[in-house]
């Protein structure tokens, strides 16, 4: 990785200025090569079928996996919908529609 040997060399010598331009450029490089890997596989995904390549996240340190009882929308929580007065905000009594 000659990139990382010249950036920590520049930090080390003193050469803030050179350094950070080396790390913006380094993670420029980083997202550029990350975003045209995700643009391949979404388009890969529209003209094969509409089957998207399943892509596996790497865990971020301190990150806590968040789940719901619910499934996938944890803003559903039953089949029912209830209606809600657009004037007032509160809820219309009376039926209540099925999902």
């Amino acid at each position: 990785m000659p990139d990382l040997d010249d950036f920590i060399d520049k930090v080390v010598g003193g050469e803030a200025s050179a350094a950070r331009e080396q790390l913006q450029g380094m993670l420029a490089g980083k997202t550029a090569d990350a975003l045209e890997t995700r643009k391949q596989e979404i388009t890969d995904a529209l003209f094969n079928d509409g089957e998207e390549a399943e892509v596996e996240e790497e865990p971020v340190e301190g990150e806590e996996e968040v789940t719901s009882q619910y499934g996938d929308n944890p803003a559903i929580e039953n089949d029912e919908i209830q209606e809600i007065d657009p004037f007032s905000g509160q809820p219309v009594e009376g039926e209540v529609e099925e999902a």
